[in-house]
């Protein structure tokens, strides 16, 4: 029975997530202090820990593990005994059957027992959030062991070089894994349409529920399983980090903060290091590098003690909200999960 299936399945998925989470964390946990740019609209943003951002994808999986395990709630439920679609009057134990099929309910009403598919559509809509977070990752994964981002270097068992350039270092499997992604997506629309004009009670089209549903847990099964070895076969490329870094435009942030604290509107503080980040371009300097009569013409409250807020290690440390990247805020984190996990 394919109840009976995904029940087993979804302890398997689970299982494989928790894994992942775990391989994850242990790459986490080797970054050690590892301080990357951070992006927004793939523009460098600020300084964050890279054990945060790693962290951030622990916790996707979580929530997609937790929706598994909420689906697998309403698929256990027994519908043998529905027959055909209306029961029947043969002396039948539905109520036997199903503890020895180790159910805990039955299902309550033989119409909706043949027809019901929304314990698969379920399934198979939690596989593809998930897979959106597997492929979001593989991306992430695949900008960060590029040249230009050159974050992490990826264990050529993972990787294939070209037919005709020799320098390449391609990360195909990564881009296996986003492209197949798009397939367990259109496991999940086949269903949808596939049920939408069925008319109530029991349809021959509810026979092809099985191949998408097969499909995308095997792929998903696939594309965890990998993600567990990559993880475990990456090298942090430090030194190219730590250039990456010294941007200070990355503080900017901070030095809106500070004439926060100093008693200056968001508003006005906004405007202020807006103006000094587009001169200090223009002009080719570094905010670090003006002189305290420089940094009067932008604000009063702008003096040469912001210099010691210019750097990655500082930025981090000045975040104090829960759920930031401080660094101490994050070791709790790791320690929350290594106790979880």
């Amino acid at each position: 029975d394919i109840r009976m299936y995904l029940k087993s399945e979804i302890d398997n998925l689970v299982e494989k997530i928790v894994q992942l989470q775990r391989s994850i964390l242990k790459f986490a946990k080797s970054s050690g202090q590892v301080i990357i740019p951070g992006y927004t609209h793939l523009q460098i943003a600020q300084p964050v820990l890279m054990s945060h951002h790693l962290l951030s994808y622990i916790e996707g999986l979580e929530r997609d593990k937790t929706r598994l395990q909420d689906a697998q709630k309403r698929i256990d439920a027994m519908p043998l005994g529905a027959c055909a679609f209306s029961g029947t009057g043969l002396a039948i134990d539905r109520e036997l059957v199903r503890k020895e099929l180790g159910f805990v309910s039955l299902t309550a009403n033989s119409i909706d027992s043949v027809s019901d598919r929304d314990f698969i559509l379920e399934v198979l809509a939690g596989l593809t959030i998930l897979s959106v977070h597997l492929s979001r990752i593989a991306e992430d994964l695949i900008l960060w062991s590029t040249k230009e981002f050159n974050f992490i270097d990826i264990d050529f068992s993972f990787c294939t070089g070209s037919s005709i350039m020799p320098h390449k270092k391609n990360p195909d499997i990564l881009e296996l894994i986003r492209g197949s992604v798009g397939r367990i997506h259109g496991d999940l629309s086949s269903v949808m349409i596939l049920m939408k004009g069925l008319p109530s009670s029991y349809n021959r089209d509810l026979q092809l529920d099985k191949p998408p549903l097969f499909d995308a847990v095997d792929t998903v099964k696939d594309i965890l399983e990998i993600f567990m070895a990559l993880f475990g076969n990456i090298i942090i490329e430090k030194e190219s980090i730590a250039s990456k870094v010294k941007d200070e435009s990355l503080f900017s942030v901070d030095i809106v903060e500070y004439l926060i604290k100093q008693g200056v509107s968001y508003r006005k503080a906004h405007d202020i290091v807006g103006k000094m980040v587009i001169d200090c371009l223009d002009k080719g300097k570094k905010i670090s590098g003006l002189s305290s009569t420089e940094l009067k013409k932008y604000s009063d409250k702008l003096t040469p003690d912001i210099r010691g807020i210019l750097n990655a290690q500082a930025s981090v440390n000045l975040k104090s909200s829960y759920g930031s990247t401080n660094p101490k805020l994050v070791a709790k984190q790791i320690a929350k999960w290594s106790k979880q996990l």
